[in-house]
């Protein structure tokens, strides 16, 4: 039996920790932590007002992660409210770049999310929407909505970081996120407060969303080369 080269067996598992390496290193394809706005810069929100007052989505100084800027969302959901949407956030920007993945499943929307003022939300709803050109221009597609589980943010207990594989949310047709622009609506239903009914000075505060991609095609490839070349050590053991 002849005896099996060290260095095969050093290259075989190189490739396969270099597999696993890449699949570990997400790309950022955009983030948005709101340092490059001026405090008290308005940001989009749209839905049925009526039934809230005093709404407003503001950056604002100090209200961050670690006291950096951040984006703060008051609804002051009254008493006649009934159910509906009160208001959203709306995000859109240049095509994204450096993520080559068609599959949704290979990205993730996170944020770092803390309850400012007010009660808990159960839930907080999420839509994606993709425009084929830059800043709203283009054919528009839907991918549909999803609700993340937001139950573990208690007030004024500081900053917890939420994720949703975009994979999950409700299937659509012709949006590729490798190409297309993004716009993201976070949006707070009064039915998913915690105390499922009218609530003055409700305030979210949102700080690092972003959207990653995973490489998973590149791992595994590598991983693959790896599984290659430890079958032809077994070969020559053989």
């Amino acid at each position: 039996m002849k005896k099996v080269s060290k260095n095969y067996i050093s290259i075989a598992i190189v490739a396969m920790l270099a597999g696993f390496a890449v699949e570990s290193q997400a790309i950022t394809v955009f983030m948005d932590n709101y340092e490059g706005y001026t405090a008290g810069t308005s940001e989009f929100s749209w839905g049925d007002l009526s039934h809230i007052t005093g709404n407003s989505v503001t950056v604002a100084s100090s209200v961050g992660v670690g006291g950096s800027q951040g984006l703060l969302w008051q609804d002051n959901f009254n008493a006649a409210y009934s159910g509906y949407v009160a208001s959203q956030i709306g995000y859109s920007g240049g095509n994204p770049s450096g993520n080559t993945s068609v599959n949704l499943n290979d990205y993730t929307l996170s944020f770092d999310m803390a309850i400012w003022n007010g009660v808990g939300l159960n839930h907080l709803q999420v839509d994606l929407q993709g425009w084929a050109g830059q800043w709203y221009s283009g054919g528009m597609t839907d991918t549909g909505a999803k609700t993340i589980d937001t139950s573990s943010v208690v007030p004024l207990g500081g900053f917890q970081h939420i994720s949703v594989n975009l994979g999950t949310l409700a299937a659509g047709s012709g949006f590729d996120p490798s190409s297309q622009t993004y716009q993201f609506q976070l949006q707070v239903n009064g039915w998913e407060l915690s105390t499922g009914g009218p609530q003055a000075n409700e305030m979210i505060a949102i700080d690092n969303l972003q959207v990653t991609m995973v490489p998973e095609p590149s791992s595994m490839v590598l991983i693959g080369l790896g599984a290659a070349a430890l079958f032809a050590i077994r070969r020559r053991k053989g």
